[in-house]
């Protein structure tokens, strides 16, 4: 009998330590899992300190017209993925709110790519988009320019929902700060992302 009551109060003590254990692991941050995006400083010299395109920016009827420039991207990037999307704002049950008529998404650039040249994409990279990019005499239209490091290489699509969530997202939080992953497609996978949102040029050409 005291034998096996010895054997009980190691056993009970041994469940004890594995819980504390497991609690101090899960309490720091290890055993949480939670993955987090990091900001990704994006620039352009396509925009100007007003916030619009400079006048020889652009549409040139390739897929990504606008010159962008990124930092470095976290160590576990696999993949980059450049978004363009055109919107422009519409009044639904008495609310106003964007509207994506053009968005493409490039995808799978090398994690080493630092810039865009505008029109010309790299060898390898995946293309999706939908609608018709570059409207003449379209003054004051809005683009939304975002780069995701992405932490795995998938064959990505763009449709008017994903691009409209993607907008309203940017829209709601301009100015991005390190934190938890948004959910969601495309975002649920970004290590970091870095965006810019400006608006064509209104001057004379």
């Amino acid at each position: 009998m005291m034998r096996d009551g010895y054997r009980k109060a190691r056993l009970a003590l041994a469940l004890a330590v594995a819980t504390m254990s497991f609690g101090t692991l899960a309490g720091c941050g290890g055993g949480s899992g939670q993955p987090t995006t990091a900001v990704l400083n994006l620039e352009s010299s396509g925009v100007q300190a007003n916030g619009e395109l400079t006048p020889d920016t652009r549409c040139g009827w390739g897929s990504l017209w606008v010159p962008l420039e990124w930092g470095a991207v976290p160590e576990d990037t696999k993949e980059l993925a450049i978004l363009l999307a055109r919107f422009k704002y519409v009044k639904r049950e008495g609310t106003r709110k964007p509207m994506v008529v053009f968005s493409d998404l490039v995808s799978k650039f090398k994690p080493t790519e630092r810039k865009l040249v505008a029109n010309v994409l790299p060898e390898g990279v995946s293309w999706s988009y939908f609608g018709t990019n570059c409207v003449p005499g379209l003054k004051g239209q809005r683009l939304l320019l975002a780069v995701f490091a992405l932490d795995r290489v998938r064959n990505r699509k763009i449709d008017r929902r994903l691009a409209t969530r993607l907008t309203e997202e940017a829209l709601a939080d301009p100015n991005p700060t390190d934190g938890p992953r948004s959910p969601g497609e495309l975002t649920a996978d970004a290590t970091a992302v870095g965006r810019l949102i400006t608006t064509n040029y209104t001057g004379p050409h």
